[in-house]
Formats: structure tokens, C-alpha cells, sequence
């Protein structure tokens, strides 16, 4: 597979007991522990037998926090699965409130060990700790299972090949799953937000690739879209095709963050043509649409679980006022580089919120021994020496760092 790469982009406090509201949450929530407010062990229970949570006896008696829903039925692909489910806090306090909800592809890792990779996203305790903090509304999430072998055809909308073996592509059932069967059941049985304002959308890695077409086919029922490290580039390169000249050209009331590991190779490139073509097509950059490139980041829940809480404050919080920048950079660049170094500029915000600033103005001390591409920080050598270099961000943040070029 050939990826364009011409744009390379770099892209707790738990045990107090007071919150102070920051607008988000109507009344200070008191921060307890997750593993203290309510029961902590998943209650399983088969869809077939499931009566909504407020009907429920065993769950008022016991106010579960984690339901796993066993046995759901996919209409269309004609198979079964297990939801995931998390309450916030206060879910059991006020029958009359009603959440957000946040949709979640590979549903096992996101509270639990993943079957790949022994590894989880801990959501749960991320969001209890961002809640009662304050710094982002009480929300539900749900978790949904793939299906072992059959996940890569069910989360692309087109065939391909994987790991030599052509696949095909049914990412159009496992849509209509998600929109058509996993939605009305959580809105009749818990209490949801149900618009499209108060539901979002999140996967990893082709996981990704299923919330970007699954969001930008059905925009009047998502508004909100987090895709870490996504497979953008799967099935050669189509969606860049469908983003550039295609159906995804024309600009969705969508808000939407990618982000990617910086020892994710190829993936870089893949979030970095994604993210310009989007500019392009008139997403405005740390508004409508948010990257970051992780350092030392690499492809799994370890490392994704680690961005949790910038996702959340995105989606569902108040980012807060940018802090500080710094910059990730090779400090020594060779003349005879065939792949092109980046800049990774970081910017922090005082909410722990981090994101990378991708169309930074950039400076250098000695012109004539370094260039500097606009989008993404690309590094050209022109001759051997040492020089600075300067970045300014979009909100006034500066940072430098030398840089040395060697044949």
C-alpha cells in the first residue's frame, strides 16, 4: 500500500471530596472512587431477558455501574454479541436525567482486557476521574464486541486485502447494526440523550476507519466522532479518493478528532492526509477538528488509553486555555535522509486537554541550512550546520529548540 506522504504530521486526582462546578455539571458531584460508588462487577445479563435499567430490581437494589448485555442480536449480519455498558455516577440518584451516550467499537477493551493484545482502555475510571473533576458532563458508554475474524469485514464499508487474504467488506450491516439495533435499545432502556447533539462515535485503528464512514454516511445521528490511530488508508486509499472528489467532499456538522502514535509508522501518514484533506474541505482546525500525534505512541490500548482524557474533554468537556507548547523533534537531521523529519508540536491546555498544532508558523535562525514545510512542520536539509528553529502556535504559545544538520 502507498501512502502519500507529502504533508508527514506530527501529529489524578481521585481521592478528594469536593468539586467545583464548571459549568458542565449542574451540581457538584462529590469525587469518590469508581471502585466505591456503586457495584464495580459487571452484571451480565442476556439481551433477550433485559427490562430497562429504572424496571429493573436487581439493578436498583444493586446500582450496577458496568452492565454487560449478552447475546445481542444483529439483525442484518445475523450474528450475536456483548454490549458494555458504564453509568455515571449519578445515574441511579435522579430518574429524570438523561446522559449523552458514547458509542465504542471493540467493546471488550474499553473497560475490560482485550483479547488481542491483554491490554485495556480503562474508560470507565477515566471518565469517573474527568466527571467528578468536573471537566466533562456525566455521560454513558457503550462498549460494542467485534466478532473475532469477521471484525475486519464488518468495519469497512469496502473490500480489501488483510494480511494476504481479501476481505469483503460489510461495513454497511454492521452500520445499520450500530444505528438501526444498538441505539433504539439503549434509548428505550436507559436513559439517553437521544439527539444527535448528545451522541458520539469512537474507534481504533480500522476501528476508525468503521466511526469515519459510519459518522459521515449518517451525520443527522452522529455529531461527534474520536478515531484513534485509524486504518484511513485501508482498501488503497479510497476514502482520500471519497474525501477529495467524492461523496465525503461536502463539509458534515461534524466534530471530529484523530489522532496517532508517533512509532505508528505508516499510520502517521495515513492521519496526516486525512486531517489536511479535511482542512480542506473546510474543517476548522481546533474547533471542528482536533489531531494529535502522541509521542512515543504505538498501536495498541496501552498507549490509546493514555489519550482517553483529551477525547473526552474534546468530545464531551470544556478544554479549557492553552498552557504550553513543546516541540518533539529530531535535534540531529542528516543531509542523505531519504524519509522527511517533522516537527510535533505539542500544546497542553490547563485542562490536561493536549493536542497537536499542525499549521504553527515556523522560523529558523539560518534560512539557508533549513527549511520549514507549513502544514505539519516538514523538515528539508539544505546545508550542513546549526541552527534554531522557532514555533508559534495559532493561540501566541513559543517554543524552541536547536537543530543540527550533518552530512
Amino acid at each position: 500500500m502507498e501512502i502519500k506522504s507529502k504533508y508527514p504530521w506530527l501529529v489524578a486526582l481521585m481521592c478528594v471530596f469536593t468539586v467545583l462546578s464548571i459549568g458542565l455539571i449542574k451540581s457538584p458531584i462529590s469525587i469518590i472512587p469508581f471502585e466505591s460508588r456503586g457495584s464495580t462487577t459487571p452484571v451480565d445479563i442476556l439481551a433477550q431477558n433485559f427490562l430497562p435499567v429504572d424496571m429493573n430490581k436487581e439493578f436498583q437494589a444493586k446500582k450496577p455501574r458496568l452492565i454487560v448485555i449478552e447475546d445481542f442480536h444483529a439483525t442484518m449480519l445475523n450474528n450475536n454479541r456483548s454490549l458494555h455498558v458504564y453509568l455515571p455516577p449519578s445515574y441511579y440518584d435522579d430518574k429524570e436525567k438523561k446522559f449523552p451516550v458514547l458509542y465504542v467499537h471493540d467493546g471488550k477493551s474499553v473497560f475490560d482486557i482485550s483479547d488481542w493484545s491483554k491490554e485495556s482502555l480503562n474508560m470507565h475510571t477515566e471518565a469517573d476521574k474527568l466527571i467528578s473533576e468536573g471537566k466533562i458532563k456525566e455521560i454513558i458508554i457503550v462498549g460494542i464486541d467485534n466478532i473475532g475474524k469477521h471484525r475486519t469485514s464488518e468495519y469497512s464499508h469496502w473490500d480489501g486485502v488483510d494480511m494476504g487474504e481479501p476481505v469483503l467488506g460489510k461495513g454497511d450491516l454492521y452500520e445499520d447494526f450500530v444505528i438501526n439495533d444498538i441505539k433504539p435499545f439503549m434509548d428505550k432502556n436507559f436513559r439517553t440523550l437521544s439527539d444527535r447533539d448528545n451522541t458520539a462515535l469512537m474507534g481504533a485503528s480500522i476501528g476508525g476507519l468503521a466511526t469515519f464512514n459510519i459518522g459521515f454516511r449518517h451525520s443527522e445521528v452522529f455529531s461527534k466522532l474520536a478515531m484513534l490511530s485509524p486504518y484511513l488508508g485501508w482498501g488503497d486509499n479510497k476514502l482520500y479518493d471519497m474525501l477529495s472528489t467524492g461523496v465525503y467532499k461536502d463539509k458534515k456538522p461534524l466534530k471530529i478528532w484523530i489522532d496517532v502514535g508517533s512509532k505508528e509508522d505508516s499510520f502517521v501518514n495515513m492521519a496526516a492526509n486525512g486531517v489536511l484533506l479535511l482542512m480542506n474541505n473546510g474543517y476548522k482546525y481546533s474547533d471542528e477538528l482536533v489531531a494529535y500525534e502522541a509521542p512515543d505512541g504505538e498501536h495498541s490500548e496501552r498507549f490509546w488509553a493514555q489519550r482517553i482524557e483529551p477525547v473526552l474533554l474534546f468530545l464531551f468537556g470544556n478544554i479549557g486555555k492553552p498552557e504550553s507548547m513543546k516541540l518533539y523533534v529530531e535535534n540531529k537531521i542528516y543531509l542523505s535522509d531519504k524519509a522527511i523529519k517533522h516537527i510535533n508540536s505539542v500544546v497542553t491546555y490547563d485542562s490536561g486537554f493536549k493536542m497537536t498544532e499542525v499549521s504553527a508558523n515556523y522560523s529558523v535562525e539560518k534560512s539557508d541550512l533549513l527549511k520549514i514545510d507549513g502544514f505539519g512542520g516538514g523538515l528539508l536539509p539544505l546545508a550542513e550546520g546549526v541552527t534554531k528553529i522557532t514555533v508559534k502556535s495559532s493561540t501566541g504559545l513559543t517554543a524552541q529548540e536547536s537543530i543540527a544538520i550533518l552530512k
